[in-house]
């Protein structure tokens, strides 16, 4: 073998994996010529409570309900808070943790843009997304009703 050459070596991984919240566990194989010996106690690996996230968030593909009211929680956060940027929405949706949140997102700002609901104000990281109509904000008064007084000349 000549000095400065590369040699690449393939041996299987005995390590454990990491993949998206979830621990996969080598199997390791004994040689095939050690004599058989009392099984070793599995290493004790403590259970991580996680929250599960709802079956639309994993999967590749989203059904048309499920879009459907994602667009409605868009719909309410953009009246909620009167405009918003695509980060800010993910956040407000929880799906900043979803690989296909961006994509998905500008498609249903997309859709509301063409249905006149929302303008896109800026280019790129600076895009924000108006709603157009009234803006739900918590009234500080209650509501005055006017009643003209009767007039008391007679």
């Amino acid at each position: 073998m000549a000095p400065g050459s590369v040699v690449v070596l393939f041996q299987p991984e005995r390590g454990d994996i990491y993949l998206d919240g979830l621990l996969v566990q080598a199997q390791m194989t004994a040689p095939q010529a050690a004599a058989p010996t009392a099984p070793a106690p599995k290493p004790h690996v403590p259970m991580v409570e996680q929250e599960m996230a709802p079956a639309f968030k994993t999967k590749a593909r989203r059904s048309k309900p499920e879009l459907e009211d994602m667009k409605g929680q868009l719909m309410r956060a953009l009246q909620d808070k009167g405009s918003l940027s695509s980060f800010e929405a993910q956040v407000a949706l929880d799906l900043k943790d979803c690989d296909w949140a961006p994509a998905t997102l500008r498609r249903l700002f997309t859709e509301l843009e063409d249905a006149k609901l929302i303008v896109k104000n800026g280019q790129k990281r600076g895009t924000r997304y108006v709603w157009k109509g009234i803006v739900n904000t918590p009234q500080a008064s209650p509501t005055v009703k006017l009643v003209k007084a009767e007039n008391e000349e007679g």
